[in-house]
């Protein structure tokens, strides 16, 4: 059920123009849904990949990251039609006595250029992405996405202003990154394991479920910290390696910037009115900066992470560092799982909220004389399906089918991390179930099947190697586990008594989200190794430029008190209030949201402390910014250019 990797174009339509939200390609659906299924709940924007067969519909050979030799150098190869693609040369673990001289890492990176050279005054440098997860590609996220985030933080002043590099990688474990992490000895035997997670209309009801569950954590874990294998890649994969590798990445760009200018010059100097004057200009302001060159950084949910670790390890390194849907980092690195859903249930409430203040005629789910009385409704509709599932006799080429608690559980995720492109969709498909129609859900469920076969490669090369790797790239098949775990130290000590009482605690803080998420807690289960390095904390520090920090009012699973508290340990960071529901701030717009971020990126400067932005758009009640006859205010062009670009990322992301 994995999504192949075709680049969605998005309905470049603001919500102020349409009479209903822009509805996403139900494959993206299904990509939620298998990230759930596998792990537990949605830890990130993005899941999918990009492992060069996407193109050959444009391109005579397919690109293949085999093509690339790795290099110490940042050596830029064509790719993927107007990107560049590298594969940089890293130790395997930085902190050996010897990094250099041991066994090594090559790190998979995509560059969207920028839209001067780096001659030019304007050039401002590389912005580098993550997606989350932990464990979802860099690579996806800048092929699908780069070229919004490009609109958003350049100047839309050609005379002036910066322009950006924009930069993702697959880190360690991750996608296209070798060496890979194998939990699994082939494709089939991967997606066999996939299709034996029970209805979460059945998780944690029962002594059984609880045991199975554990049983294929621990079975799991063991897979992917096979102890012993020649190439031991679980030990390498946590936070405080990628940093590191995220260092390494800054200073090989810098001197790739440096050897670039050099070169431009020298074709250039005849051009030249003042030919030494000008071209030592340029060559002081591009020259690599050894030991000294800063990040320019934006990183979503387990990304803020990542961001705060790098700040927290290199404070002298930030240059700007943006962490947008902030995780608790204490709780992270203590393997707790213990604090993100204080907010979640309030999605839901705040979504039911304005169906009823939408009324019938936009919201086909409305009902009662308030939203308490929508969100009882809803209630029914779910409950009544874990004790009867709508049966879907066989039509056509689909064979019999049955929708479930978990089917629609699914869904109602997918809404309450990204409402922008999901919620309204969502109470339509409540609507269809209380009504006993299956249709469309069995359909989804079925397009997606798909048998994966074992290549003539696999069958020479054998169980566990390169050529057994699953086509499309899933994190939830070990990845996010196996980062998470390594980033705790590598084992736990959970009893299964306490994994009730911490059942019993998780849906209190969330009745709605609880039974995906418990899952994390024991995803540690059958990891029997250390990490090779960890650092040691605190995510702390007085960093060379203040950090932005972006919380959401309601967010799915990284609630905004974490952004506040992590904007407490960096000096002079502020936090922006986005005044919205769902995961990170891309998943509503907001014009708001998106002129700070630029301005951050143009000249570093920060919002006042207490800067509240509201976005565009709400769930079923549209515009938000209307004028005293209640019609939606038309936007100025470079607003709606700047809005355009935002809808481009909720329907890329996931």
């Amino acid at each position: 059920m994995s999504k192949d990797s075709d680049v969605h174009t998005p309905l470049l339509v603001p919500p102020v123009a349409a009479s209903k939200t822009p509805r996403p390609k139900w494959k993206v659906y299904l990509t939620v849904v298998f990230l759930v299924l596998c792990y537990g709940a949605l830890p990130s924007p993005s899941v999918n990949s990009f492992l060069g067969s996407e193109h050959k519909k444009n391109d005579d050979r397919a690109f293949r990251w085999s093509d690339i030799t790795p290099n110490k150098h940042l050596q830029y190869t064509d790719c993927f039609g107007g990107f560049q693609c590298a594969r940089l040369d890293v130790p395997l673990n930085w902190n050996a006595s010897s990094p250099d001289g041991g066994p090594r890492a090559a790190v998979a990176i995509v560059r969207l250029p920028a839209k001067v050279p780096v001659t030019d005054e304007r050039y401002g440098g590389a912005l580098l992405m993550n997606p989350g997860g932990p464990g979802e590609s860099g690579i996806h996220q800048v092929l699908s996405g780069g070229k919004f985030i490009q609109d958003i933080i350049d100047s839309p002043d050609p005379s002036s202003g910066k322009y950006f590099d924009i930069i993702g990688f697959d880190p360690r474990g991750v996608n296209n990154t070798t060496p890979r992490l194998r939990c699994f000895p082939d494709a089939f035997n991967q997606q066999s394991w996939s299709l034996k997670y029970p209805d979460y209309g059945m998780l944690w009801d029962s002594e059984s479920i609880i045991g199975f569950e554990w049983a294929r954590a621990e079975s799991l874990g063991g897979s992917c910290a096979r102890v012993g294998d020649d190439e031991d890649m679980v030990r390498f994969v946590n936070t405080a390696q990628v940093v590191e590798d995220m260092v390494e990445i800054v200073e090989r760009h810098a001197e790739w910037r440096e050897m670039e200018a050099k070169a431009m010059v020298a074709q250039s100097q005849s051009r030249f009115s003042h030919p030494h004057e000008e071209s030592e200009e340029i060559l002081q302001r591009t020259a690599w900066r050894k030991g000294q060159e800063k990040i320019l950084y934006w990183g979503f949910s387990y990304g803020t992470t990542l961001g705060s670790t790098f700040a927290a390890m290199h404070p002298d390194r930030v240059g700007r560092l943006l962490i947008d849907g902030v995780m608790d980092v204490v709780d992270h690195y203590a393997g707790g799982w213990a604090t993100n859903l204080v907010d979640a249930d309030m999605i839901i409430t705040k979504y039911c909220e304005y169906c009823y203040q939408a009324g019938p005629e936009k919201c086909s789910f409305f009902t009662g004389t308030s939203g308490k009385d929508v969100e009882a409704r809803l209630d029914r509709v779910m409950q009544d399906l874990k004790g009867n599932p709508i049966a879907v006799p066989a039509s056509g080429s689909r064979g019999p089918e049955i929708v479930t608690f978990g089917d629609v559980y699914l869904r109602m995720l997918s809404a309450m991390y990204f409402p922008y492109g999901w919620a309204e969709g969502f109470f339509d498909l409540l609507t269809e179930v209380e009504a006993g129609n299956g249709t469309s859900v069995a359909e989804l469920k079925q397009s997606a099947l798909a048998a994966v076969e074992i290549s003539l490669e696999c069958e020479q090369d054998g169980p566990f190697s390169d050529a057994c790797v699953a086509p499309n790239y899933i994190s939830g098949m070990g990845t996010v586990n196996s980062i998470s775990c390594m980033d705790t130290g590598g084992f736990t000590n959970i009893t299964k008594e306490g994994f009730k009482d911490y059942l019993v605690a998780l849906k209190k803080q969330s009745k709605r989200i609880f039974a995906s998420w418990a899952r994390g807690k024991i995803s540690c289960l059958g990891y029997n190794t250390a990490p090779a390095y960890r650092f040691p904390g605190p995510i702390a520090g007085n960093t060379s430029h203040p950090m932005l920090v972006i919380g959401n009012t309601h967010d799915t699973v990284t609630p905004i008190r974490n952004a506040r508290y992590i904007a407490s340990q960096f000096p002079g960071a502020v936090v922006l209030h986005h005044d919205s529901q769902g995961h990170c701030s891309y998943s509503n717009p907001s014009i708001c949201t998106a002129k700070v971020i630029r301005e951050y990126f143009q000249t570093g400067a920060l919002p006042e402390s207490g800067t509240m932005c509201t976005p565009e758009w709400r769930p079923f009640l549209g515009c938000t910014n209307k004028d005293e006859a209640g019609n939606c205010k038309l936007m100025g062009k470079e607003d709606e250019k700047l809005f355009e670009s935002q809808i481009g990322l909720t329907q890329v992301w996931p």
